[in-house]
């Protein structure tokens, strides 16, 4: 008996994929560029679904301010030319939670670290000036005492509601 191969186009595939990944960058909703409150004249967004680099500059090039980004990973690619000047152009400081970094590429002039995330929104509040905007965006899986995006998001959410 003959076994028929059935083969699937790669672009077929390959296009559900991309399909899949823009439908979760455009959705906005619960811990995608939500907006959970003003401080100061400053406003906090979580983005913490933002779990790989294309979400976290996704959302970097959606906000019209300056940006404190409080990150939790600093991935290589962050050296790329396009990601550089995208950081000039829209942050102000960034705000490393976890694990200390010792070396990185592509790190701007204004690099804080804090080992916790209720820190880390500390040290951004202390950052952020009046107009500016504190977006959590982690470019990075859940981690750090986070079972996942949603629970870390709640604690953002809870540490700024304590400002």
């Amino acid at each position: 008996m003959e076994k028929k191969r059935v083969s699937v186009p790669l672009r077929i595939v390959g296009g559900q994929l991309l399909d899949a990944r823009r439908a979760a960058l455009s959705g906005h909703g619960p811990h995608r560029l939500e907006p959970v409150a003003t401080v100061n004249d400053v406003l906090y967004i979580n983005d913490s679904k933002a779990t790989f680099l294309d979400a976290t500059l996704e959302s970097l090039a959606s906000v019209e301010n300056r940006v404190v980004w409080i990150v939790g990973a600093w991935p290589d690619d962050m050296a790329q030319g396009h990601v550089q000047q995208l950081l000039k152009e829209r942050v102000s400081s960034v705000v490393l939670y976890g694990p200390a970094i010792d070396r990185a590429e592509g790190l701007p002039k204004h690099v804080f670290q804090a080992e916790e995330l209720r820190t880390a929104v500390l040290v951004a509040h202390e950052l952020a000036k009046p107009g500016e905007v504190v977006l959590f965006s982690p470019a990075c899986p859940s981690g750090n005492g986070f079972a996942n995006y949603e629970e870390r998001g709640a604690e953002f959410k809870r540490a700024v509601r304590d400002l």
